[in-house]
């Protein structure tokens, strides 16, 4: 087992890193033992406002799952060969990202021990159950196409090691270690035939998640059919962002040289990364001129515009979430500046992360906060302590798959 662990980068950045990712997770856990034996008012729950930021966490991270699925699924499953490259590192995402959001939704519960109801006690008919088990259905077909995806490059190493290493390895891979190219063709058709059911189920999740809030007739502020395809769309320029993000960072930081392919393949996703983020704003603009002549909805519009949620509308919704990765983005086409991409990517999911949470708690607060202080509805620091275990727990878990799975890109 120890040679096992000497493969891991000794750097003192490295271990900085892994340092800080497991202090963040244990002061999440701090938070959540607090609302266990403390009580929830750690989180300031309001009658009038029963869903929080780790809702909001919830649906930033599914979405997540949801868009990077949809991208990739341009590759084993709508047959475009470049985008196969990406398969295994986006397979491994989708699963860490809905496994996340699962535990965030779990833990804004207060019991998350009694989740076993979920299944013991099913109601077809609620929106909220079939989103949850839509995802729970879900998640062990990712597994299945990850596995598929990776056996071939884990039975290689287990037949190239020895010791625990090779043990480890063959009991992955449930000892298959033919690595012949039958094989390998076999397991690419049960991938891409797992990766469908999974596309399926997530897809049928997320939009189920939007018509939750779209069904809320009492909400004016989300009534009707446009958060249901807003969801969607968010979801596939967060996928992107996530993919580019994630690819360029990682090969930096292994100080890996990037195959011109995939180079090639990350500038086209940013293309229509950029396409999508012009929908989106597009998007919002249609929200917010209807919603302005709703009398139904436009008490809560103007929460958005100059109200208590302003200030992240304007400067992290609409001008960095969207405006600065436009500009970035065609900047960084016209120089082929990967950085650019990351800068962009980072911007997007930030103002993703902060739209979700307006849009959560702007339905739920007017007319109730209408002229209350911002604190009312900013989240508690024990809030954001299991807010930033989450993010912690899903770093360090990407990070540790990176140094232990054959998830590399091939390019041919």
């Amino acid at each position: 087992m120890e040679r096992i662990f000497q493969e891991i980068n000794r750097s003192p950045y490295f271990s900085i890193w892994i340092s800080l990712l497991v202090a963040l997770i244990a002061l999440g856990a701090y938070g959540v033992l607090l609302s266990l034996f403390v009580g929830m008012d750690v989180f300031k729950f309001h009658h009038a406002l029963p869903w929080t930021i780790k809702i909001s966490t919830y649906i930033f991270f599914v979405g997540s799952c949801t868009g990077i699925s949809m991208i990739t699924s341009l590759g084993h499953i709508f047959g475009v060969k470049r985008f196969e490259i990406i398969g295994k590192r986006a397979a491994l995402l989708a699963l860490i990202t809905v496994n996340v959001g699962m535990v965030s939704i779990l833990l804004h519960l207060g019991h998350p021990e009694r989740s076993y109801y979920f299944f013991l006690t099913p109601n077809i008919r609620s929106a909220i159950w079939g989103m949850s088990q839509f995802y729970t259905v879900a998640i062990p077909f990712i597994i299945v196409e990850l596995w598929f995806l990776m056996r071939s490059d884990m039975a290689r190493i287990a037949n190239n090691s020895t010791g625990y290493k090779q043990l480890i390895y063959s009991l992955a891979v449930l000892g298959q270690r033919d690595t012949s190219h039958e094989s390998v063709e076999r397991d690419h058709k049960w991938a891409m035939r797992a990766a469908v059911i999974a596309l399926v189920f997530e897809l049928a999740a997320f939009s189920t998640l939007g018509t939750i809030f779209g069904h809320t007739q009492a909400k004016a502020y989300w009534y009707g059919t446009y958060f249901p395809l807003f969801f969607l769309l968010t979801a596939a320029y967060s996928g992107i962002a996530w993919l580019i993000g994630i690819i360029i960072v990682t090969y930096h930081f292994q100080k890996k040289d990037m195959a011109n392919e995939l180079k090639k393949l990350i500038f086209e996703m940013a293309n229509i990364f950029a396409v999508l983020l012009s929908v989106s704003l597009l998007f919002i603009l249609y929200k917010v001129s209807v919603g302005l002549f709703d009398p139904n909805q436009s008490g809560a519009i103007m929460l958005m515009l100059k109200g208590n949620f302003s200030l992240s509308f304007w400067a992290f919704e609409i001008t960095l979430g969207t405006l600065i990765p436009i500009a970035l983005i065609l900047y960084s086409l016209k120089r082929q500046w990967l950085w650019g991409l990351v800068a962009a990517s980072v911007m997007a999911l930030i103002g993703l992360f902060l739209t979700r949470y307006d849009f959560l708690i702007t339905g739920q607060a007017f007319p109730y906060f209408r002229y209350s202080s911002l604190d009312t509805v900013l989240p508690t620091l024990v809030e954001s302590l299991v807010v930033g275990g989450i993010f912690g727990a899903f770093f360090l878990v990407y990070t540790l798959a990176v140094k232990f799975l054959p998830i590399d890109e091939k390019t041919h």
